[in-house]
């Protein structure tokens, strides 16, 4: 029997007892008292310890529950740092990118520029020799046909030279 069954049978004893004339008290009989006390101590032993083992369970449970906690928040502290230091390794690779790009680009500026200067030198060198070939053409040219007028007009192809310090006509 367990002890608050034997609780509620002592009660329900005491309050069907009869009471004593002119007092607050009242007779029960000894031998029914007697027992249930000693039903409540036989029952009081296994009932304690199984409270004594729901205890013990308990803070077990309760230490268990710490630890997983503890673990969790642990493991939350790590996920935490791994994500800042991959977060800073992304922004101190998006900031080493961005120092590369704009190192290629200002090179690619600086080698378009010497390009752009190497061309015009060779264009201009080019123009030189062209200008000089002009010129060389234009004479050749111009003597192909002042001997072709000197044959025509019977003429030795020398230049006479006139007072005024001019050339006669071509």
């Amino acid at each position: 029997m367990d002890v608050d069954t034997v609780l509620t049978r002592l009660e329900a004893l005491i309050r069907d007892a009869r009471a004593v004339p002119m007092s607050a008290s009242c007779m029960v009989h000894r031998d029914d008292v007697l027992d249930l006390i000693e039903d409540a101590r036989r029952s009081l032993p296994g009932q304690l310890g199984d409270a004594q083992k729901i205890l013990t369970q308990r803070d077990s449970v309760i230490a268990e529950a710490r630890e997983q906690a503890k673990a969790i928040i642990d493991n939350a502290y790590s996920e935490q740092s791994r994500l800042i230091a991959q977060e800073e390794v992304f922004i101190a690779a998006q900031l080493e990118a961005d120092r590369i790009v704009d190192e290629a680009q200002a090179l690619a500026q600086i080698k378009a520029q010497d390009v752009d200067n190497y061309v015009d030198g060779k264009l201009a060198n080019f123009e030189v020799v062209l200008d000089k070939t002009l010129v060389a053409v234009q004479r050749g040219r111009d003597k192909i046909r002042s001997d072709q007028v000197v044959e025509d007009l019977g003429l030795t192809g020398e230049i006479a030279v006139f007072d005024d310090g001019l050339e006669g006509p071509a």
